[in-house]
């Protein structure tokens, strides 16, 4: 299949998924933002489908995690009738978004044979920072961006130190964890919410309250009555993977990064500059962590400085390596990366309709990540053989 049939057919293809999610949701096509992310979705997975490479070792990855995912959504259907209603659907579309964004991310940065341990508290720092500079005057979409700086600092930063001074990846990013989750406590005692910087700003700045709301709405579909009538993170998310997509599999810069994670050395020798082809990833995966810190605050309303984000390392990369990311790098794909992302949100909600206790989540999630690494090395092993 030529390159033109194959975008053709992929178009269709993300026409239709996009349309019946569309139409099982009850969503309208109008005003603006329903469009622009109608519009955004369809490219985003066009993008997808038409990158992606059918190899053996690929499909071999794909049909795992489609197996997994398929057992999931028909345990959720036959737990509850209503599983599959409007509002929870919305929900965990929408969260499947707000994790894929860290996932796209930390699948760049393992791809490429590093690793990411800060994710969770750089995703706290900036959902912390986000707030504390719009409390200073700072108007939402400064803010935002700012944020975005420091993620592109702090990648740079551990990108540097793994490169130039030569320290493991783990270590470094092990004491990342504890410093942004001490400078996040440190910069703010308390909570930090949107109703409090409305009030804060009501009388002073009367226009805060409408660039706060309307950039809420924009980026993860939560309306001014705390309504939420479109996942808008996952076409934010759909967006970003589509875009690593295109790196990945259809320009150079993927096929260094796919070189760097299966041989490092090699690589070296074949004329690749590994040092800032790695900086520039771990620049990446800070960046969208911070962008992940936002949305969170965005979609939550508040957040706390000891707790949010917590954890969000291990989701990240649990859902990478169940998408087909070999954790030993230079393997995988953005399609297996976005259906890795759902299978957590899924687990969640098939949890809270059974009634499983919280205390289950632990367990049921490195249960998860165990078997999807023995997979991985099952695959990696036959592939070898043949």
């Amino acid at each position: 299949m030529n390159e033109k049939a194959k975008l053709g057919l992929a178009f269709v293809a993300a026409a239709a998924v996009v349309s019946g999610v569309w139409i099982t949701a009850g969503l309208p096509y109008s005003p603006t933002p329903f469009l622009a992310w109608y519009a955004g979705g369809v490219v985003a997975l066009t993008l997808l489908f038409a990158t992606l490479e059918l190899s053996k070792r690929n499909l071999q990855r794909l049909a795992g995690v489609t197996l997994l995912l398929s057992g999931l959504v028909a345990a959720l259907g036959s737990s509850n009738p209503n599983a599959f209603g409007r509002s929870n659907l919305l929900d965990v579309l929408n969260r499947h978004g707000e994790l894929g964004v860290i996932c796209v991310g930390a699948a760049l940065l393992i791809i490429t044979g590093g690793i990411d341990l800060s994710i969770g508290s750089l995703v706290g720092l900036s959902a912390v920072a986000f707030g504390v500079l719009m409390e200073n005057g700072i108007p939402p979409l400064v803010a935002l961006v700012l944020v975005l700086l420091l993620g592109v600092v702090v990648g740079i930063f551990h990108g540097l130190l793994v490169t130039q001074l030569r320290l493991q990846a783990f270590l470094v990013t092990l004491c990342g964890m504890f410093i942004y989750r001490g400078l996040a406590r440190t910069i703010c005692k308390g909570q930090t919410g949107m109703v409090s910087l409305m009030n804060q700003h009501e009388a002073s700045w009367p226009g805060f309250a409408d660039q706060l709301l309307g950039l809420r709405f924009w980026l993860t579909g939560i309306n001014p009555e705390e309504r939420l009538v479109f996942p808008g993170q996952l076409i934010v998310m759909l967006l970003l993977a589509s875009v690593a997509a295109v790196f990945l599999h259809r320009s150079a810069f993927g096929r260094y990064w796919y070189a760097i994670g299966y041989n490092e050395q090699a690589a070296r020798y074949a004329g690749v500059n590994v040092w800032r082809h790695r900086v520039s990833v771990f620049a990446i995966c800070s960046t969208l962590s911070a962008l992940a810190g936002v949305l969170l605050f965005l979609s939550a309303g508040s957040v706390s400085p000891s707790s949010v984000g917590v954890e969000y390392e291990l989701y990240a990369i649990t859902a990478v390596v169940l998408g087909g990311v070999s954790l030993r790098g230079g393997e995988g794909t953005a399609v297996g990366v976005v259906l890795g992302a759902m299978v957590l949100p899924v687990v969640r909600t098939l949890m809270n309709f059974t009634k499983c206790p919280d205390e289950w989540i632990p367990w049921m999630i490195g249960l998860i990540l165990l078997f999807g690494t023995i997979a991985d090395e099952m695959i990696r092993r036959r592939s070898n053989k043949s």
